[in-house]
């Protein structure tokens, strides 16, 4: 019963911090190069980085259910990762190019899933490993008096990536932490951008993205109670595969109308569109055990498997600003 085992039976007031108190410490140390060489047909760039993360959490209250790890610092996690990339522009004529670029890196996890319960105590997700990014693009670029244009296609796979989820688990009747490892998603696409001059300081822009993300592996995940740590399920397969990625559309279009004056003030006026979004799944439904006894010719198999979808949004945006010299000077 005691949210700080240091101060029991402590009366709260107005302001005070209750529940959870803990510091994120986080240092992140990273040095770059980069160099671009410039030819009469060619440009090409090339980049390497090399960073060190370490953090650690600070526990600033002996919650009562976790008196030997929650209060003071845990350990420290740290990690030394690389990114390199390069890219080439070929010069067509002085209006056209064509270009591609690829990266490939490494990446610390986030500090807010690298714990069980980050809330709670000083316990990190097991098999704790830095996720690798491979991506690459190529394109066509215009740059013409009166219209600007950008094709592009593009590829990018994550793996390796770790998720921390707390919710409450209605078979487990519980409120559970699902830390999950060894996630692979894959990015590609296309995207087109258009911006053509129509005279008189009038503009129209066109930017269209059509997209496809989504899990492109099995992760494990590891289930504990998140009031006692007790071990519900160790290594569980999540069948996450092929399923979309949530939380962003898949596909989104936007066309829009400017002015600019001589006088320095302007106005925009934008059309935005946004299709194919879903929810991010449940992973407790991605498992053996939630369609266990459950018949797939029905309709209860499809509610539990199948990802919901959000309907399409469409938004209309109209701002404008201006400028004003100072004195002539400003």
């Amino acid at each position: 019963i005691q949210n700080d085992a240091n101060n029991p039976n402590r009366i709260l007031k107005e302001g005070d911090k209750f529940g959870y108190n803990y510091t994120s410490d986080i240092i992140q140390i990273s040095a770059w190069l980069q160099n671009q060489w410039k030819f009469d047909r060619i440009d090409v760039f090339g980049a390497v980085n090399i960073s060190q993360t370490s953090y650690k959490r600070i526990g600033n209250v002996k919650n009562g259910l976790f008196q030997n790890n929650s209060f003071g610092e845990s350990k420290t996690q740290n990690f030394v990762n690389y990114a390199v990339k390069g890219g080439a522009t070929y010069k067509l004529n002085g209006r056209n190019y064509l270009f591609m670029n690829v990266a490939q890196m490494t990446r610390a996890p986030f500090f807010e899933n690298a714990f069980v319960s980050a809330r709670t105590r000083n316990q990190y997700v097991p098999g704790l490993t830095e996720e690798r990014i491979f991506s690459t693009e190529g394109g066509y670029l215009l740059r013409a008096p009166k219209v600007k244009a950008r094709a592009v296609v593009y590829y990018t796979q994550f793996t390796n990536q770790t998720n921390t989820v707390s919710f409450y688990h209605s078979d487990y009747r519980n409120f559970v932490n699902y830390s999950i490892t060894d996630i692979d998603k894959r990015h590609v696409g296309t995207e087109l951008a258009v911006d053509f001059a129509l005279g008189k300081g009038f503009s129209t822009s066109m930017v269209l993205a059509l997209g496809q993300y989504y899990y492109s592996s099995r992760p494990n995940a590891t289930i504990s109670v998140d009031n006692t740590s007790e071990l519900l399920a160790n290594d569980e397969t999540v069948y996450a595969k092929n399923f979309y990625v949530g939380g962003t559309p898949q596909d989104a279009f936007t066309l829009g109308f400017n002015y600019r004056a001589k006088k320095f003030w302007f106005i925009n006026l934008n059309f935005n569109y946004y299709n194919n979004s879903y929810l991010d799944f449940n992973p407790a439904r991605r498992t053996e055990a939630a369609i266990d006894l459950v018949d797939q010719t029905t309709a209860q198999w499809d509610n539990i498997v199948t990802q919901e979808k959000l309907n399409s949004e469409f938004t209309i945006d109209f701002f404008g600003g201006k400028s004003w010299k100072l004195n002539n000077y400003f």
